[in-house]
């Protein structure tokens, strides 16, 4: 177990790359309480029946975003009548004996009014719930559990798929001497790196629109668990992979075994990441179907995930090498997935030299329109692509005119965001990223948005190699009318708030910048461009791709 707490995703990203690297074969709860059977089966809809074209509208009823002693269990969400069991957990994880029960209600809403007391506890929902793939509910019973402070005065939170694999590793490390919030931390960074979120896992609902950023993981719980359902991991098959997620410490102290929890995994990053599209289509319009509600419709998500699991599924993804592949005149493709926008580069080794080997780096098998490059006498080839639009597919095509193999392929971002695709920034400290000028090659540029609420802000960016004659780094800041994830009114159409005056500057060559923006009246206005001018590589030559570190600290004040 490590002995730091990651407070946010991007810090956590280099802790995965650990993880998951060289590694080409790494990666029980309580009781059942029986449920009521379901008393309605709806259809399940067929390809037939979906339009493509139709996104299934928004709900008009009042929201359902949890409320003081309210949560939601969804899987799909879980029918009326489910039990709810609560067990009084100690500061050790242990039973102390106290426990409470009720049932869910539609829309498989948790009221703890009336639990006569507050605590750490294990929250198990057991009972029938919507099959978002087949759109029915199901015949056997499933059980979710989240380990969560219960109280019928605060917000407690929701139970879920992410959920129940956080309660294991809780459960398994709180007798080891760590706490709750410690364990809550780190637990919640890998679920939110391993499947590319930013919003904790418990804030998440698949039947309510919260807030562009809450519906674009909400995507993510519901592409999973769509994924899941289609692959047909079983109670058992879920609960290996959460006994895996905990024992390994998510991949951070050991790589995870072969066995069902493992072929769990895989079976659910396959299917999401080969049908992405399908599965959300038929589990949306099931779900706005039976509940007359959904979450809106956001962009896809599938690639943004971390590499350990893109390792298991021959995916090349930053964060986790792949190892040992055997190249040859014929082509041979590798798919790339691209999580964030910006410039990436690419590092392979080979079990002689590069001599007689290319790589070409395209949108799909046999496009080279992007990168191609040739190997020498050297054992290793190193290139870099110019800024790509993030949470997309890609693909990496190696050939030789001689066989040999690949011993292993990296790929790394080098810049963070493009124009109309900015990082997203949180309020704290950000791990932040610039690519250095590599011959021809520019890379020298970052964008963000910050992902806030409105009010005023102080950035201070700082932490990157300073002292030279020129400015390291020129810091520009944007205050934008709209926020640019969201559909532009027609006459903003192609623009971004790039392209407009800055609102504030700093340019002094000096070893942090500091500037504030103020938005009074919308979230996610609030825009960052940090361009490298100063930071130049003295031994920069044709086999590096290179990018400097900084950091980002975002205030509210």
């Amino acid at each position: 177990m490590k002995n730091i707490v990651f407070n946010y995703l991007f810090a956590l990203v280099v802790a995965l790359a650990l993880a998951g690297c060289n590694s080409d074969s790494s990666s029980s709860g309580a009781d059942d309480v029986a449920s009521p059977t379901p008393t309605t089966q709806p259809q399940s809809p067929t390809p037939s029946e979906t339009d493509p074209e139709t996104d299934p509208p928004m709900q008009s009823a009042d929201p359902l975003v949890p409320v003081a002693g309210e949560g939601y269990a969804q899987k799909g969400p879980y029918q009326t009548g489910a039990t709810v069991t609560v067990q009084e957990l100690d500061s050790e994880g242990s039973l102390t004996g106290q426990t409470w029960s009720t049932q869910t209600d539609s829309n498989g809403k948790i009221r703890f009014e009336g639990i006569g007391w507050q605590g750490l506890a294990m929250v198990t929902v057991n009972g029938h719930y919507f099959n978002e793939y087949s759109g029915a509910y199901t015949p056997e019973p499933f059980r979710l559990r989240a380990v969560m402070y219960v109280s019928d005065e605060t917000l407690v939170g929701n139970v879920n798929l992410f959920t129940h694999l956080i309660a294991r590793y809780m459960e398994y490390w709180l007798p080891e001497g760590y706490t709750y919030e410690e364990l809550r931390g780190w637990a919640n960074d890998y679920i939110m790196t391993w499947f590319g979120l930013m919003t904790p896992p418990e804030n998440l609902n698949l039947l309510d629109s919260i807030d562009p950023a809450t519906d674009r993981d909400s995507y993510m719980l519901l592409l999973y668990s769509a994924a899941m359902a289609k692959a047909g991991l079983t109670q058992a098959d879920v609960d290996a992979l959460a006994e895996d997620f905990a024992v390994t410490d998510a991949g951070w102290e050991d790589e995870w075994p072969e066995g069902p929890g493992k072929q769990a995994l895989m079976k659910m990053f396959n299917e999401a990441q080969n049908n992405e599209a399908a599965l959300i289509e038929q589990a949306r319009k099931a779900l706005q179907q039976e509940f007359g509600r959904v979450f809106q419709a956001t962009e896809s998500g599938a690639n943004r995930v971390a590499g350990t699991i893109c390792v298991y599924a021959g995916v090349l993804c930053p964060w986790g090498d792949l190892t040992n592949i055997p190249i040859s005149p014929e082509p041979r493709d590798i798919p790339v997935s691209v999580p964030y926008s910006g410039s990436y580069g690419f590092l392979m080794y080979f079990n002689d030299n590069g001599s007689g080997a290319t790589a070409r780096f395209g949108r799909a098998p046999g496009d080279n329109s992007i990168r191609s490059v040739s190997g020498s006498v050297s054992d290793f080839l190193e290139f870099m692509i110019q800024p790509i639009e993030g949470d997309r597919r890609y693909n990496l095509g190696l050939s030789s005119t001689t066989n040999k193999t690949v011993t292993s392929v990296r790929m790394f971002q080098l810049s963070q965001g493009i124009k109309k695709d900015p990082y997203p920034l949180v309020v704290g400290d950000n791990a932040g990223l610039v690519g250095i000028e590599w011959g021809i090659f520019r890379n020298t540029d970052s964008y963000y948005q910050l992902i806030a609420g409105p009010g005023r802000y102080r950035f201070t960016i700082g932490g990157y190699t300073c002292g030279t004659s020129t400015a390291p780094v020129v810091v520009r800041g944007y205050q934008w009318d709209w926020d640019i994830r969201e559909p532009l009114p027609e006459d903003q159409a192609g623009r971004t708030p790039f392209d407009t005056a800055s609102s504030a500057q700093s340019s002094e060559n000096q070893c942090s910048h500091q500037i504030e923006l103020i938005n009074d009246t919308h979230p996610n206005r609030l825009y960052l461009h940090v361009e490298a001018i100063g930071i130049r590589d003295t031994s920069i030559n044709a086999n590096r791709a290179i990018s400097e570190d900084f950091t980002i600290r975002v205030e509210r004040i």
